[in-house]
């Protein structure tokens, strides 16, 4: 994709994504819907705190791509840096299976990212995804109630198999970024040509 058209998209999805984050935290209502606990607010649950993610690492989207003629500069290769790391290890994994995951597609599409180590990638990964688990079960022993009720259904075995499995879900959509980028790209030499 062309620079300035590259720029465009960016521009225009940062936008949209900025307007979807002041709608849920501008939005409110006298009285909570049925079911829902105030405890971790908003702040509690993924689909929110994908969709700040989202507006984040659009913002560094749109800032490397302003960057972007400017390779030399060492500001420049940092937030092409964090950009790539923000996407392959934060937004990709974290856009499937909702509403943005096409978007998300359609960003590998256009633009090649650079994947760290399968392991650094992994394990950082891993980090986030133990991170917010644990806000999860933080928020169970406050409040007493799951965020996700299904999770009060399981057994401490199943607990412990959800948590395996999700962990194992999140390093395979983690493997099918790189790889959907790799397909598409090229290897590393040809991506760093194109970065």
């Amino acid at each position: 994709m062309a620079a300035v058209t590259l720029l465009i998209y960016h521009c225009f999805i940062f936008s949209w994504y900025v307007f979807l984050t002041y709608l849920l935290f501008t939005v409110t209502s006298k009285e909570p819907p049925v079911g829902v606990f105030l405890y971790g607010g908003q702040w509690k649950y993924l689909t929110v705190l994908n969709v700040v993610l989202q507006t984040i690492f659009y913002a560094v989207c749109f800032v490397s791509d302003l960057l972007m003629p400017v390779k030399g500069i060492r500001l420049a290769k940092c937030i092409i840096f964090c950009r790539d790391l923000f996407f392959s290890v934060l937004a990709f994994p974290a856009s499937t299976h909702t509403a943005v995951f096409p978007l998300a597609v359609l960003e590998i599409l256009n633009s090649p990212h650079r994947y760290p180590e399968k392991k650094n990638g992994l394990t950082f990964l891993g980090i986030c995804s133990v991170t917010y688990l644990s806000w999860i079960m933080w928020i169970y022993f406050v409040d007493g109630k799951w965020v996700y009720p299904f999770l009060g259904l399981l057994s401490p075995l199943g607990f412990v198999v959800f948590l395996l499995g999700s962990q194992a879900l999140a390093a395979l959509i983690y493997i099918t970024g790189d790889t959907l980028n790799y397909v598409i790209w090229g290897g590393e030499e040809e991506r760093k040509k194109n970065i």
